[in-house]
């Protein structure tokens, strides 16, 4: 998972394999960090060496759509939390949580997973999780998202 340092919040999160780190090579290096949640083979190389090998072999077209790709994702992340109301972001979070590898579902509390990525409330967060839970939308067990059912678009 991509943090941002300054407060931890979570930006984006990946499976392997994934490059991280070409696409932000012009930024503060002490901007992002990235922490494994699952067992992972991480490697790491120069950026000026990484250009080197992309040059050399002519991988150009593979490295803009890598960039297309995490701008895409950026950008996606960006929207969904900032224009939505607290309901949607939560939901939208829901989901995602779904499409990470079980390892990482199953250790990690659906309140803490929406609280390291948006700036929500842990009040609020746990009133909307607990309607859900309640009209049986969702299913948890000790903290932990086990499954989507229906959740209603408008709350």
């Amino acid at each position: 998972m991509l943090h941002r340092k300054i407060d931890g919040m979570v930006l984006n999160s990946e499976s392997a394999p994934y490059v991280f780190g070409i696409s932000t090579q012009y930024t503060d290096p002490d901007y992002l960090f990235i922490r494994i949640h699952e067992h992972s083979q991480v490697s790491s190389l120069p950026v000026e060496l990484a250009n080197q090998i992309v040059s050399a072999n002519n991988l150009w077209r593979s490295l803009a759509q890598l960039l297309i790709y995490t701008a895409t994702r950026v950008y996606d992340h960006c929207a969904k939390i900032s224009a939505l109301s607290s309901y949607e972001i939560i939901c939208y979070q829901l989901y995602e949580l779904m499409y990470e590898p079980e390892e990482v579902r199953n250790n990690i509390t659906v309140v803490s997973y929406v609280m390291n990525r948006t700036f929500l409330s842990r009040s609020t967060i746990m009133k909307i999780l607990a309607q859900l839970k309640t009209g049986g939308y969702i299913a948890m067990e000790k903290g932990i998202l086990k499954t989507i059912n229906r959740i209603p678009s408008r709350y």
